[in-house]
């Protein structure tokens, strides 16, 4: 009788730590085989980085032209100047009107939101001229970005102020 409780619970248990057993194989099978996602996210996000940087040395240089590349036709963005939601005309104005004299851009994070959108996010240390107002400036800012026939470019943007 002994012998045949001890089978049946060795019965009953077996299929337990069989299926157990599936997903850890699984998951080293995903690990080591590469995905296609794993080399495309790298690449988009250096790519994004790089048009963030060059919209920014647009702006800085008063590039109107040159910034406006960068925006969709139906870019809005949001400014941390509590004026609310400002069209592309608006922006392209305050391109002619620029005020800071240098920047720095860090902690860059990218993310894929399907083929044809990403979520940029990263933080910005400007600095004004001597005399000005304010003197630095730190915003931490989020970008939505798509790509419209190959070509990325920025649809929103939102800075936030860091205190």
């Amino acid at each position: 009788m002994r012998n045949w409780i001890l089978c049946s619970c060795i019965a009953l248990a077996l299929p337990c730590f069989a299926s157990a057993q599936q997903p850890a194989a699984a998951d080293k099978a995903a690990q080591s085989t590469p995905s296609k996602n794993a080399t495309a996210q790298p690449k988009l996000a250096d790519l994004l980085e790089a048009k963030v940087r060059a919209a920014w040395e647009a702006f800085k240089n008063r590039d109107k032209k040159g910034y406006a590349a960068f925006l969709t036709d139906d870019f809005q963005a949001v400014e941390a100047d509590g004026d609310g939601e400002h069209a592309k005309l608006h922006v392209l104005f305050e391109v002619e009107h620029s005020m800071y004299t240098d920047y720095l851009l860090q902690l860059f994070q990218v993310q894929q939101l399907g083929a044809h959108y990403a979520f940029v996010t990263y933080e910005s240390t400007m600095q004004f001229p001597k005399g000005s107002a304010v003197r630095f400036k730190r915003v931490f800012i989020g970008e939505l970005w798509t790509n419209r026939d190959g070509e990325w470019k920025m649809m929103r943007y939102q800075e936030t102020a860091v205190r």
